[in-house]
């Protein structure tokens, strides 16, 4: 009874008074109360959580954020790269990242932190990739289109496009297993290359 009282609540501010309520005081379902809104451009809507992945040119899966909301990407890329350094002790000389990463601050950022050449997938307005030559922008550009297969082969290999492990931290287990599975098996992979 609480969560109608909750969706009548939500449904009368919206409908009836043209109240913009903020996403935060909207329940998205009534079985899973930890369910979020994804909005991603003129995209199709989707729910659930937003995972923020960062890899390494090895394919294994370094970091992994399931965030609460729908925080803005460019938000996340000084945080991911903090916890790489964190994490691994090192920051790595190259970054190429999602047209969603791009801003100035994060461009001057990277730079900050002496990444050589940063290169974000798509970029609008001023903003330019820093790189050292034209052909290290497009091997960049060509090795994130890559990753793109490994980001499919996360999802559909494991089946992360639907969870029906109940409540956020089953999800949020469901997805780092789901990656720690995932990278078992590049490392599988790459030992028997060796063989």
């Amino acid at each position: 009874m609480p969560l109608m009282l909750q969706v009548y609540d939500m449904t009368y501010r919206k409908e009836i008074a043209g109240e913009a309520v903020p996403n935060d005081q909207k329940l998205f379902s009534i079985y899973e109360l930890h369910t979020d809104i994804i909005v991603k451009g003129n995209r199709k809507v989707k729910f659930g959580h937003k995972v923020n992945i960062g890899s390494g040119k090895s394919n294994l899966i370094l970091i992994c954020d399931i965030l609460n909301g729908n925080p803005a990407d460019s938000t996340l890329y000084q945080g991911t790269m903090d916890k790489l350094k964190d994490s691994y002790g090192k920051i790595p000389r190259d970054s190429v990242s999602d047209g969603g990463y791009a801003s100035k601050a994060n461009a001057e950022y990277a730079q900050g932190l002496g990444i050589a050449n940063i290169v974000f997938n798509k970029i609008v307005g001023g903003l330019k990739n820093i790189v050292s030559s034209k052909n290290m922008e497009t091997r960049l550009k060509k090795w994130r289109s890559g990753i793109e297969a490994n980001i499919s082969n996360l999802i559909r290999g494991f089946n992360l496009t639907r969870c029906n492990w109940k409540g956020f931290e089953h999800f949020r287990s469901k997805v780092m297993w789901s990656v720690i599975a995932y990278n078992i098996r590049v490392m599988t992979s790459l030992l028997l290359e060796q063989f």
